[in-house]
């Protein structure tokens, strides 16, 4: 059995790990109700930007779009977004996995854009390099970021320095909540637009200086919204996992906190009683030798 001490100090290292877990759940916890609200917002607004595009598209015959043309080349870039940090269970390993057998499915010749240093550093391990970092924006999921990074991306599209584009993310809505998912990002395709709700149309509608230059401005957004709601889902699943994974961390200290403090008074009292043991001995041996 171990002595008193040494459980006492495991005592104290458990409950030292839990302040720091459940410092961490608490925060994970206040993220993600904030970062849910970005989330409501950018819905909103893409949706809107959507619906305008199918409208657009649907309602007039000179509407066109480079965007929308499917290229002949061999060349995809891959955006792939994980966290900064670990500690969130399996949210960093499961979308990372994803990427590797995404990209080795397409076999393309292809560029890689990491968003987080998880994901560089995987990579890196993996004789990767990526082409473009991209630090610290998964802590800052701000719509100005978003933008950046797809304005890079559009860059290099323009440029005819890539002919696809893809994300990698988590997702967190719907079926694929909390899961791994891909998206082609460029080119956009027509049949995107299916699934989108048809808005009341006036046939007077008129679109000022044009209908192209109006459908030309609503393209860059409705990528920035894209590529935003990929970094904000991610942020919020990894968030949501790290909750979870220090939570339960939290619980498996409690127990083992519960179950130190059993065998340390397990300890003290079998202390006690060999010391209580060893005074009634010499209280014999003392009687006996007065005895004698």
């Amino acid at each position: 059995m171990q002595k008193a001490n040494e459980i006492r100090h495991r005592i104290s290292a458990n409950e030292e790990i839990r302040k720091i877990t459940n410092a961490m759940y608490l925060v994970s916890t206040s993220r993600l109700r904030r970062v849910l609200q970005h989330i409501e917002y950018n819905n909103k607004a893409f949706r809107k930007i959507q619906t305008s595009m199918k409208d657009l598209l649907e309602h007039m015959d000179d509407v066109a779009h480079p965007y929308f043309t499917k290229r002949s080349g061999n060349r995809c870039t891959y955006i792939v977004i994980a966290g900064d940090k670990g500690l969130a269970g399996s949210y960093n390993s499961d979308v990372l996995n994803l990427a590797m057998s995404y990209m080795d499915k397409h076999g393309k010749q292809r560029s890689l854009i990491s968003v987080g240093l998880v994901t560089s550093e995987f990579f890196r391990s993996h004789s990767m390099n990526p082409d473009i970092e991209v630090l610290g924006t998964m802590q800052d999921p701000t719509l100005s970021n978003a933008r950046r990074i797809t304005f890079d991306i559009l860059e290099m599209y323009d440029k005819n320095l890539t002919d696809e584009v893809h994300i990698i993310y988590t997702s967190f809505f719907g079926e694929t909540k909390n899961k791994p998912v891909a998206r082609r990002l460029l080119p956009l395709m027509i049949s995107d637009y299916n699934d989108i709700e048809n808005a009341p149309h006036a046939e007077i509608l008129t679109y000022e200086p044009s209908a192209n230059e109006v459908f030309s401005h609503l393209v860059p957004q409705y990528l920035i919204g894209i590529l935003f709601g990929a970094i904000v889902q991610s942020y919020a699943a990894e968030h949501y996992a790290r909750m979870n994974a220090m939570q339960s961390a939290t619980k498996n200290a409690d127990e083992m906190l519960s179950v130190l403090k059993m065998k340390y008074n397990m300890a003290r009292q079998t202390t006690i009683t060999q010391e209580i043991i060893e005074l009634a001995d010499a209280d014999s041996m003392l009687l006996n030798g007065e005895t004698q």
